[in-house]
């Protein structure tokens, strides 16, 4: 659909909405903040995805053990069971991870060539943002230090820290994560309370009932907009300490769900370890030549697994991210973003026994997604970017343009 012909669309959208509300129409004439509201509501009820999370999954996979012949995942995918079953996920096979291997984390949400380029979270930050008030144009949040996935022309560290992202979304912080975010929105009326003010003093007391009445009337819509939309109030994390890999995880995983339900992001990242692999995963421990346990790096786990001191190790780290990845789709699925929001994992190879980037583990969930395992032939996650970006019609609008040229290929079927 052209973008005109969407805008048209919307349009109509708006004015059976108004027809709807019940309110007269010279009523939303001579209030452009009651317009405002409701063209707000129009705009968050409307059909079709508007929210992305990116997900990092490091490590690829063992292809036989990640994709299905059947109905029921193997052990790498088995986490997603429930979510597969119920067609909400579509497992990419055949996909391609251009320049995949380790060390080159900023080809993850970006193109084969990143220099001087927005990495896809950064660029559906900023065209998702360009329409709302999202106070966050992107959030990238991780569990362990790195500057190269999230990408503005140069490379964004990612939020580690919990209480750090909750200082983002919540006090329109601006430092090096966050996608330049800006003052949470305020109430329309709380945004013209001085102007109201001064309007009163020139008021007899009839007129100063009437105006009561009505900006009463626009703060009663508000908040019925803010109840029927989900996340509610937007309640803040009170507890954010969190130690080690796997509580860390989980409690950016649900800072990643607050942002989207409260509509203070559109667009958020989640890394899960490094494509370097130096991360150590909870309980994660091998016996060295002197009998004595130590800490397991991720890395080991792939590198090792024709040595019988690390037999099963490798499934157990794939499981395991995908047992993240079931709990973000779960608490999307409880908050009811399963349709609003795109879900998109890559990783940073393919078979992890040659280390390349053929066969690489890439998956989409919700927003439409049409479930099941879809043989992509070879495209990369260049195409798969493309491919969701078209979905959340990140390549309409004024800021179509800085998302990608559109002339790309597709991946057909997905949607």
């Amino acid at each position: 659909m052209r973008y005109k012909d969407c805008f048209d669309k919307e349009r109509r959208d708006f004015l059976g909405a108004v027809k709807r509300s019940g309110i007269a129409l010279g009523a939303i004439q001579a209030s452009s903040m009651l317009a405002g509201v409701l063209m707000a509501r129009v705009a968050e009820a409307q059909t079709g995805p508007g929210k992305s999370v990116a997900v990092f999954m490091p490590g690829g996979c063992t292809p036989a053990k990640f994709f299905p012949t059947g109905s029921t995942l193997p052990i790498q995918t088995a986490p997603l069971q429930s979510h597969y079953a119920a067609g909400r996920i579509a497992l990419l096979k055949n996909a391609t991870m251009m320049n995949g291997g380790h060390g080159v984390m900023f080809n993850r949400f970006n193109d084969p060539n990143p220099w001087g380029k927005q990495s896809f979270d950064v660029n559906l930050g900023k065209t998702l943002s360009a329409n709302s008030n999202a106070p966050v144009k992107w959030l990238n949040l991780g569990t362990t230090p790195v500057s190269e996935l999230s990408r503005d022309s140069n490379g964004i560290p990612t939020i580690t820290s919990p209480q750090a992202a909750l200082d983002v979304l919540f006090a329109g912080g601006t430092g090096g994560g966050g996608g330049g975010a800006v003052a949470p929105r305020k109430s329309l009326v709380d945004v013209h309370y001085k102007a109201v003010n001064e309007l009163k003093t020139k008021l007899g007391q009839h007129e100063k009932d009437k105006l009561d009445s009505h900006f009463n009337a626009i703060r009663e819509l508000e908040s019925t907009i803010s109840s029927t939309n989900t996340g509610g109030s937007c309640p803040t994390i009170s507890n954010t300490s969190a130690v080690g890999f796997d509580a860390t995880s989980r409690l950016m995983t649900d800072i990643a769900v607050l942002a989207l339900s409260c509509n203070l992001s559109y667009s958020v990242s989640l890394a899960f370890g490094t494509d370097e692999h130096t991360h150590v995963l909870d309980g994660a421990m091998i016996k060295n030549t002197q009998g004595v346990y130590t800490p397991r790096p991720s890395h080991d786990s792939h590198h090792n697994q024709g040595n019988p001191s690390y037999a099963g190790y490798y499934d157990q780290d794939v499981t395991y991210y995908m047992s993240l990845t079931q709990q973000l789709l779960d608490k999307l699925l409880a908050k009811g973003l399963m349709d609003s929001t795109v879900v998109t994992q890559v990783s940073d190879m393919g078979n992890v026994d040659a280390h390349g980037g053929q066969n690489c583990p890439m998956l989409v969930a919700g927003g439409g997604v049409r479930g099941g395992v879809i043989d992509v032939g070879g495209l990369s996650q260049v195409n798969l970017f493309q491919t969701v970006g078209v979905r959340l019609k990140a390549n309409q609008g004024t800021n179509g343009s800085q998302f990608r040229n559109w002339s790309g290929t597709t991946i057909s079927g997905l949607f």
